[in-house]
């Protein structure tokens, strides 16, 4: 296409002599004052704006283009901002947004009266709804078809339903059409956003990160819409935690430190609570990590790690219920229970806070608040992991182990069913003989039926817990008995699907178990491998 200059008179309207249409060339010197000012794609909303009595927007837009093909300028539309005009798919073009392609701007020549233009009389020229076109016609926005939030609501549900393999495809296809519906900008990051930390939740890094690149075009400078500062903090926070996800803790540390010293992210932390509430867990979860480093970090640091997972924990959940995120409050409601027990039991917080029983009925309240707010509220996802914790803090002072004979491993004593009903009154309907809280043995296998019987989905490292749990008790409380056997065989089974260090916590595990169940997971297990260093082992 020839590059010369395309001199362009404001008035009366010609390009290059001839007479021009009027909308046409109001629009394509609209995209050289936003070139010029750097302001970023041109949306629909301007040209509603400058032509609000117009019915027939397609209309314009196609004859605009028809006009800029004539006059010899390449200009595009959709978020794309880098392909190529000519490549460009028809459809939706009338939906914007709209801009020049690169180096266009540098081609037209501006007059008044024959005399170069200044930015400011093009500002004159365009009118003052060019400074104001970013703001929504509320009737107009409200008018737009309903189908990107129909199918963005349907893709959260099925999310929230579960990205089991089978039903990945349809969740991707769902974000994807709920993508294509965008009718602008934030509606179009949102919808990247939610993908991301879905597929964050259900442990998809690969997808979540690929989402979040898909996202960075949305968040430039450029694009100042209201909501887009707390999609840059939320996509950075996100991309901290696929970062600890994959176990680069020292990584996501740094992540988060940068994000806790951006001046422009700063703001969104301190006074938006939803924001602060995920920044805060997830500075939690990473200083947990050092705090269970057992055999790389000093005790002092250690213990300096796990006041400050308390700290941030604490300010978490009040953050969860600031922000009215009942989910959120019963996440880290079960994180304070675990963390706690966890720590006390390590020998990292002080222990003016009592003995042991105090602290685990202490812990046990926390993981009931957030199974009464699972049970009451319908969130948690049918996940298992507050059984777990329960189990494993209930049994937490048992800690014999070596060639233990059944008798006495049966000689411990694990916290008793009546004694965490009494602590979690009144809040204990959760722990009902319906879900299995008869016995501690019949809590692990209702547990474990459920995910058999395909009421619940647990992932590989969940399962391997569950089972750990199902063994111990069925040990405890019904000695050599098939249930044991059965989950030890199992859990020998599922090892090749866990990470080394994974491997060797349950390794170490099953030595707490009597010597014969000791000696069936041996026959079974894969080598442990070498943890990397200073790894968490998340359920120690």
């Amino acid at each position: 296409m020839p590059r010369q200059k395309v001199r362009i008179e404001l008035r009366p309207p010609q390009v290059n002599g001839h007479p021009a249409r009027y909308q046409s060339l109001w629009l394509l010197v609209r995209l050289y004052y936003a070139e010029r000012t750097r302001t970023g794609p041109v949306p629909v909303s301007a040209l509603l704006a400058r032509f609000p009595g117009s019915a027939k927007l397609r209309m314009i837009v196609s004859r605009a283009y028809a006009d800029y093909r004539a006059w010899g300028i390449e200009v595009g539309w959709g978020r794309n901002t880098d392909r190529d005009p000519a490549l460009l798919e028809l459809s939706g073009r009338s939906r914007g947004p709209f801009w020049l392609a690169r180096g266009q701007a540098q081609r037209l020549d501006l007059r008044l009266d024959g005399k170069p233009v200044r930015l400011p009389q093009v500002a004159d020229f365009l009118g003052p709804e060019s400074a104001q076109d970013d703001r929504e016609d509320p009737v107009a926005y409200v008018m737009q078809d309903v189908s990107y939030w129909n199918e963005l609501t349907h893709a959260l549900r099925m999310a929230k339903d579960g990205a089991a393999s089978a039903a990945e495809r349809s969740v991707a296809q769902r974000f994807r059409a709920a993508h294509r519906a965008a009718q602008d900008d934030f509606q179009a990051a949102l919808s990247v956003l939610k993908e991301s930390l879905a597929w964050r939740r259900h442990g998809q890094v690969e997808r979540s990160e690929d989402a979040l690149s898909r996202l960075q075009p949305y968040l430039l400078p450029r694009d100042a819409g209201p909501g887009l500062p707390t999609f840059a903090a939320m996509a950075a926070i996100a991309h901290a935690w696929n970062l600890y996800a994959q176990g680069g803790v020292p990584a996501a540390q740094a992540e988060l430190a940068r994000i806790g010293t951006d001046l422009e992210l700063q703001p969104v932390i301190r006074y938006n609570p939803r924001v602060r509430f995920e920044f805060l867990n997830l500075r939690a979860l990473l200083s947990k990590s050092i705090a269970m480093a057992l055999q790389t970090v000093p005790l002092a640091e250690r213990a300096e790690a796990a006041t400050q997972a308390i700290e941030d924990l604490s300010g978490a959940l009040r953050a969860a219920y600031e922000a009215d995120s009942i989910e959120s409050a019963q996440d880290v409601a079960a994180n304070i229970g675990w963390s706690l027990w966890l720590f006390w039991t390590h020998g990292l917080l002080d222990t003016a806070q009592g003995p042991a029983e105090v602290v685990q009925l202490q812990a046990i309240r926390w993981i009931g608040l957030s199974e009464w707010i699972c049970d009451r509220f319908g969130v948690g996802g049918g996940s298992a992991w507050n059984t777990v914790f329960l189990l494993r803090i209930a049994r937490g002072t048992c800690a014999a182990q070596g060639r233990l004979d059944l008798r006495s491993f049966q000689a411990q004593t694990p916290l008793s069913m009546r004694r965490v009903v009494q602590a979690t009154q009144p809040y204990h309907a959760p722990f009902s003989a319906a879900k299995g809280y008869t016995s501690w043995s019949n809590v692990a296998r209702y547990t474990l039926e459920e995910h058999d019987a395909g009421h619940a989905q647990y992932g590989a490292l969940q399962l391997a817990n569950v089972l750990l749990e199902t063994a111990w008790f069925s040990a405890y409380e019904n000695g050599l008995c098939a249930q044991a056997y059965d989950a030890v065989e199992r859990l020998g089974k599922l090892m090749k699907s866990l990470r080394k260090d994974e491997r060797r916590f349950f390794r170490e595990s099953l030595a707490y178990l009597p010597w014969e169940l000791v000696a069936e997971a041996a026959e079974l297990m894969p080598a442990a491998g070498t943890p990397p260093a200073g790894s968490y082992r998340p359920f120690s």
